[in-house]
């Protein structure tokens, strides 16, 4: 807990991820629209009990988009607070850069997930940072884009280290 104007602040913890692939030469993102939402996000969600930050980032990916994922990296955290039910809640999201390994973006064949998400597509990764609706979103977005580039090609989402040469 928190100390807060309000007296004692409750926290919460989420994670999620960006997933990557390569698509005729070009890095896509997977992006969602929440339920009832205009904006875009990144799959994310509360951590379950006894579940790591990188557990959780790959159920929440799977649930979210209906892709299977491979993590290769951490992206870092944002932190925020939020108003609940006339509560302030501290909040800290733990996100993950994931190679997409296999299944159909939006293709959600479990109970319940259609509530949650209205939308999910491919967006190129140059364009991502923009098109996110969270200003922490957007900064996450556009460091998995500075590590990729970083590389000079997508080595860090195949699967093999990038070149750590002249950083």
């Amino acid at each position: 807990m928190l100390i807060g104007y309000g007296g004692i602040m409750p926290r919460e913890a989420s994670a999620g991820g960006i997933v990557v692939r390569e698509q005729a030469g070009e890095l896509e993102v997977a992006v969602i629209r929440p339920h009832g939402r205009s904006l875009w996000a990144l799959p994310k969600g509360h951590v379950d009990p006894g579940e790591s930050a990188e557990q959780t980032a790959t159920r929440e990916v799977w649930e979210e988009t209906g892709l299977r994922a491979t993590l290769v990296a951490p992206l870092g955290e944002i932190r925020y607070v939020y108003q609940f039910r006339g509560q302030r809640i501290f909040k800290r999201v733990h996100f993950f850069l994931f190679r997409y390994h296999s299944g159909v973006l939006g293709d959600i064949q479990h109970a319940g997930q259609r509530v949650e998400v209205d939308e999910a597509r491919w967006v190129p990764l140059v364009r991502v940072a923009s098109l996110l609706g969270y200003k922490g979103e957007k900064a996450i977005a556009a460091r998995a884009a500075r590590m990729l580039l970083r590389a000079g090609n997508p080595l860090a989402v195949s699967g093999r280290p990038p070149d750590q040469g002249d950083d």
